[in-house]
């Protein structure tokens, strides 16, 4: 049963990617337009059409865990977890009850980095493969993994949805809130699937950038000349909880998720609705959950791949979900910057919007040269803007037509 009363504010946030360890990192490197995209180094991907990605260079799973627990972990698994304990920190919630706290961990590929060594190690004898191979493999397990690590017995869940599994994550823990089942969730997504065979899959599909100049103007949502998306690990959790207990904690609230909403195209396995349909139906959703009319969005925080397909149907969506608005409402597209994080995107934007509700600035959308008459879209770029943002319309459409659109809103 939905308990209309409960408020659900973020109270903290964790990123890690490809500008490194910490929200602020993130954060400070969105508003000052610098990319966190350069030529891929791990040698595994030498050789391959699409040259650029979003790797993260800093990460070490032992300042987070024992270096024997961290060896039992897949990477996306280590990524939720670090995440997650940025994310209690920056809460100030040192102190969970086990049984009233909730975790929902998306994520789109989960292990199939560890997998895919494994099985292409192990080709010429498969009797010896590794009994990890599950555990590492497994897309429940960034989430088992964050519930042992924190020792909690409440609700857990996993979910894959393709590119739009970070909202989806979200939107559970919005909702685990909602029906009373948990004090405290700790919602997001990881992603760490870099690895040889999906890259070459996806730039064989046509998805990916096979351009070869220089790696931090390759991604560049809704430009004429885009030509297709980069790809990047990382992961982004959030602390959620009861407004009102937020408040009486003396939590910073970063916003209040206001409504969400998930659909599918049920059109086709990697193609998006070309009118846009299926996306327009759920961000409609989510306004009205929220009680927002389109015209007073404060931001939209586009999916914005760089393929000519996303980029052109999303257009279509939130042209006629804005209607005459549409170029009052600005618009900023983080996957220029972050690259595409797979299932983590979703999460990713989420940051995104929490973070310009909270600090009234959106981010600039960065390689946004030469505007797209398909994309008529009110795109920030050049620097930052500033000013207030009452609420945020996060998009996030993956492949198999998943749709998912969470709306936040400013509290202050």
């Amino acid at each position: 049963m939905t308990l209309p009363s409960v408020r659900v504010a973020i109270t903290g946030i964790g990123v890690i990617g490809p500008h490194g360890v910490g929200t602020d990192r993130f954060w400070d490197a969105l508003v000052a337009g610098r990319s966190g995209i350069r030529r891929l180094r791990a040698e595994a991907l030498q050789g391959l059409a699409a040259t650029a990605g979003g790797e993260i260079d800093d990460f070490d799973p032992t300042a987070f865990m024992d270096r024997k627990v961290a060896r039992r972990m897949g990477r996306f698994s280590q990524l939720a977890v670090a995440a997650t304990d940025l994310a209690l920190r920056d809460a100030g919630l040192a102190d969970l009850v086990p049984e009233r706290t909730g975790i929902t961990v998306h994520t789109g590929a989960g292990g199939v980095l560890e997998g895919d060594r494994e099985v292409l190690g192990r080709a010429a004898d498969v009797s010896r493969t590794g009994p990890l191979y599950i555990p590492h493999l497994s897309a429940n397990m960034a989430a088992a993994n964050v519930a042992i690590h924190l020792g909690v017995t409440g609700p857990v869940t996993a979910g894959v949805g393709a590119c739009a599994a970070g909202a989806i994550g979200v939107s559970e823990g919005f909702h685990l809130l909602r029906r009373g089942e948990a004090d405290v969730v700790l919602a997001g997504a990881s992603d760490a699937a870099l690895t040889a065979p999906l890259v070459a899959s996806l730039s064989n599909a046509g998805a990916l950038s096979t351009a070869t100049g220089e790696p931090t103007t390759i991604s560049r949502p809704f430009d004429l000349a885009r030509t297709g998306f980069v790809p990047s690990e990382g992961a982004a959790m959030f602390v959620l909880e009861p407004l009102d207990s937020a408040i009486a904690r003396g939590a910073t609230v970063y916003c209040e998720i206001a409504g969400t909403a998930i659909g599918c195209d049920a059109f086709h396995i990697t193609s998006p609705e070309p009118t846009g349909a299926g996306a327009e139906a759920v961000m409609r959703r989510a306004l009205a959950a929220a009680g927002l009319q389109p015209a007073a969005t404060g931001l939209i925080v586009a999916h914005g791949t760089g393929t000519r397909l996303n980029d052109s149907a999303e257009s279509a969506a939130i042209a006629r979900v804005l209607g005459s608005s549409l170029a009052d409402v600005p618009v900023t597209a983080p996957k220029s910057a972050v690259g595409h994080t797979l299932g983590a995107a979703g999460a990713f934007g989420v940051a995104v919007g929490a973070l310009a509700v909270r600090y009234s600035t959106i981010p600039p959308s960065l390689n946004y040269d030469t505007p797209d008459p398909e994309c008529p879209l009110a795109i920030v770029h050049g620097a930052a803007r500033p000013g207030s943002v009452p609420s945020a319309i996060v998009n996030a459409f993956g492949f198999g037509g998943q749709n998912a659109v969470v709306v936040l809103r400013s509290v202050l």
